[in-house]
């Protein structure tokens, strides 16, 4: 379980330090290790954020800081998974 774990984490780690070269046209790799990793753990990302956020709403209605919290948990999440192009990484979570 654990060399599963460290093989995920760096596949995730290269994939995601390859935008910091800035192409102009995604390689392959890229595009399917957006796919097949990326975006998964975005929609995990969007779906646990959504749930956190319906539980801190009251908190967040009584501090007046409705939204800058739903930007953070559910609007970037939901940017990042649903609407980035495939294989543009330099928009991180």
């Amino acid at each position: 379980m654990k060399k599963i774990l460290i093989v995920l984490l760096t596949a995730i780690f290269m994939l995601t330090s390859a935008a910091a070269f800035a192409k102009e046209k995604p390689e392959p790799e890229e595009i399917i290790g957006d796919l097949v990793l990326l975006r998964p753990l975005g929609f995990v990302s969007f779906v646990v954020g959504t749930a956190v956020f319906i539980v801190a709403l009251p908190v967040a209605l009584t501090t007046k800081s409705t939204k800058q919290t739903a930007d953070v948990l559910v609007k970037k999440p939901f940017d990042y998974t649903f609407t980035r192009p495939l294989g543009e990484t330099e928009s991180g979570l």
